[in-house]
């Protein structure tokens, strides 16, 4: 290595003694910073400057009438344009902008059309019609720049449709004012209404029953009128009879009351009888216990009789539930009921009994203890029945009979009420006949009215129901914040619907500038670019030096490309902060990086024009081409072609312009740390490909070297 330092040592002690060399090699030192400079200095701040960016805006919308109001939202917009400073529109005519855009004069040129207004406008006719805003670019001129004009363009749409959608929902809310202080003098009208809807839906089905009831009946009822009609003569005279027979009327209800009183009195006269045969039953089932067969015999000839008088208790308790049924249906008595169906369960226990005595009646020729079982069901189901039978007799006592005599009272009230109906019904005979016509006409209108709002709930059925089950959704107390929407200041709505949301940026790794922004690239780019230079004004041969191997000095004038390498990347990266004020969170990061990188590529530069000579230097200018498309330097590398993320990984740039930009905007040590190594892993794997092929390839490069100048094509 002691000897690879002479020829670093020699070339700096030669460039000191030769001026002309040492001015050329100090310009070869400066050269990759004017290429970084001036690159970065041209994007410094490119979008702040488009307010000199030309745009043509034509106006031809003639403007239309809403509500009485003249509306020309072009020149409304026109205004709008002329307060935005941010690009150089250009108000012209429609001549002058058609030329202008394809002559370069204007990079885009935007049209609002004649019916701009009317068709913005025709929302409120019922029949919308989009408006169209006409936009021109000539693409021919800059590509950037087209790529401006469209930011321009989408900022003019969206100004257009803030302005449109706030000018509208202000008007909506103006009148909706309004309605918010009628709604709230309604509130509780609407949620009475709400109920309404839903109870609707809940009794639809008993409501389209009601309704075909009525259209059946409506169908027949008017031929139950003019039959009415037809008989009112008979009625009329059936009238005089009966107010001819009206003078027996006091007698009658007499009778009538008298009648009812011993309908009363035989069903507690039927209960006591069951309750007698039932006594009589247990006395013949205890004379049973003696084996006497004269006993037996009586027995037998007492239930047969029994047997008949149960037939004829359950005739009369048919009668009775029957009575009381038809009784009920006067004036309904829930005593009444349970009575009905006490009775209907002394009639079923007295069909047990009468089973019960058929089978005890066929064992009484066995002895005693074979029939005592079947003697003790009938015992049970005759204490069971004697029970009810007295539970009917105290309820028909204490409630029931009370409750036949109110309804027979109130019976004998309306037939003398009744009389006296008939007295004044002889006026009504005339006024009825009269009023049939009308019922008549009546009957088949409310036909018509029942079936036609029949099939409209049922045409309606599935909507009512949506809205039933939204409604029950809806909290009534949320009424109070409609209303306060409602009555909110149009002004403050209609910006608020037209602008719902801020947007709150909040960059991670903020940069100041887009020069800032594109400095890694630039500088990554310029010292690829020097140490270019340095290897095609610099010879990679140490001469003389007889008594070095070839590896000694190639590592030698490895050195000296090194170190005038370094010397760039310092004078790039220092140059980048204190010249043009690139942001640099860590400045001895970047100066750090610039210098690492710069010797890299030296070595990597060097290293192919040492083996290759020529060939070597059209390859780094190969590489520098391949790595400006595809480290991700200007775009995402995701946006690049598959080759290009493929062959990513593998170029020094990436790591070089990662570096840059933790140094810009804010260092992260693992990434920092894992670039650096990856830097020198490419220095190093360099330096043994030279080192190893340099001897090797030595004889053939030169000669192919001495070949091609003495075609007179190379120096």
């Amino acid at each position: 290595m002691k000897k690879a330092i002479k020829v670093f040592k020699r070339d700096i002690k030669n460039l000191s003694r030769n001026p002309i060399a040492l001015i050329i090699i100090i310009g070869v030192c400066f050269l990759p910073s004017l290429y970084a400079w001036v690159n970065i200095k041209a994007c410094w701040n490119p979008y702040e400057n488009t307010s000199t960016v030309p745009i043509a805006i034509v106006n031809n919308d003639k403007g239309a009438t809403l509500d009485g109001k003249k509306l020309n939202v072009g020149n409304d917009v026109i205004s709008e344009l002329r307060r935005n400073k941010k690009i150089g529109w250009k108000f012209v005519s429609q001549e002058k902008g058609s030329h202008g855009v394809l002559d370069g004069t204007y990079y885009a040129m935007i049209e609002i059309p004649r019916d701009f207004t009317k068709d913005l406008t025709s929302v409120a006719t019922g029949k919308p019609k989009k408006p169209t805003i006409i936009y021109k670019v000539n693409t021919k001129s800059n590509p950037v720049a087209g790529k401006i004009t469209e930011v321009a363009e989408e900022t003019l749409v969206n100004q257009i449709n803030s302005n449109f959608i706030a000018t509208v929902n202000k008007t909506i809310f103006s009148s909706l004012n309004t309605y918010g202080k009628d709604i709230e003098d309604s509130k509780d009208t609407i949620v009475e209404v709400k109920k309404a809807v839903i109870a609707l839906d809940e009794h639809m089905d008993l409501i389209n029953f009601i309704l075909d009831s009525v259209n059946n009946n409506s169908a027949n009822l008017t031929e139950y009128l003019k039959s009415i009609q037809s008989t009112l003569p008979q009625v009329s005279n059936g009238i005089d009879s009966v107010s001819k027979a009206n003078l027996n009327t006091s007698e009658n209800i007499k009778n009538i009351k008298d009648s009812l009183n011993n309908s009363f009195n035989g069903i507690d006269s039927t209960l006591n009888q069951i309750n007698n045969q039932n006594n009589q039953i247990k006395d013949i089932v205890n004379n049973l216990n003696n084996s006497d067969s004269a006993s037996k015999e009586v027995a037998k000839t007492a239930i047969a009789q029994i047997n008949k008088q149960i037939d004829n208790s359950k005739s009369q308790i048919d009668s009775i539930v029957k009575y009381l049924k038809e009784f009920n249906k006067v004036k309904p008595n829930e005593k009444i009921n349970k009575l009905i169906n006490n009775l209907e369960n002394i009639k079923d226990q007295l069909d047990t009994e009468k089973e019960s005595l058929g089978s005890l009646n066929s064992k009484l020729n066995e002895s005693v203890d074979s029939i005592k079982e079947t003697i003790d069901s009938v015992n049970s189901t005759l204490s069971s029945l004697s029970n009810n039978v007295n539970s009917a007799i105290d309820s028909y006592d204490s409630q029931v009979r009370p409750a036949l005599n109110n309804t027979a009272d109130s019976l004998v009230t309306a037939t003398k009420d009744a009389s006296s109906l008939v007295e004044s019904s002889k006026g009504l005979v005339k006024a009825v006949n009269d009023m049939l016509g009308y019922t008549s006409q009546g009957s088949d209108l409310t036909s018509e009215m029942s079936k036609d709002l029949d099939n409209k709930l049922n045409q309606f059925k599935e909507t009512i129901h949506m809205l039933s089950t939204e409604l029950k959704k809806v909290n009534d107390n949320d009424l109070d914040g409609i209303i306060a929407i409602l009555q909110s200041k149009p002004e403050v709505m209609g910006n608020y619907i037209s602008n719902p949301f801020n947007l709150k940026s909040e960059p991670i790794y903020p940069i100041a500038n887009y020069g800032s922004g594109m400095a890694p690239i630039y500088t990554t780019l310029a010292l690829w670019v020097g140490g270019i230079v340095l290897v095609s004004l610099m010879t990679t041969e140490a001469e003389g030096f007889e008594d070095l191997r070839i590896k000694e000095k190639y590592l030698g004038k490895m050195i000296t490309f090194v170190f005038f390498a370094m010397v760039q990347g310092f004078i790039v990266a220092l140059g980048d902060k204190l010249v043009l004020g690139v942001q640099t969170e860590s400045l001895g990061l970047f100066i750090f990086t610039a210098v690492l990188s710069s010797a890299v590529f030296a070595i990597i530069l060097y290293t192919l024009v040492s083996l290759f000579g020529n060939i070597g230097k059209a390859i780094g200018i190969v590489m520098m081409v391949m790595q400006i498309a595809g480290s991700g330097g200007t775009y995402p590398i995701q946006v690049d072609p598959l080759i290009f993320r493929i062959l990513q990984p593998f170029f020094p740039f990436t790591y070089t312009l990662s570096n840059l930009r933790e140094a810009i905007a804010g260092p992260l040590l693992s990434t920092v740390m894992f670039n650096v190594v990856i830097l020198i892993v490419f220095g190093v794997i360099n330096i043994l490909i030279g080192y190893f092929l340099k001897e090797r390839l030595n004889k053939s490069v030169t000669r192919f070297e001495k070949e091609f100048k003495e075609s007179g094509l190379s120096e």
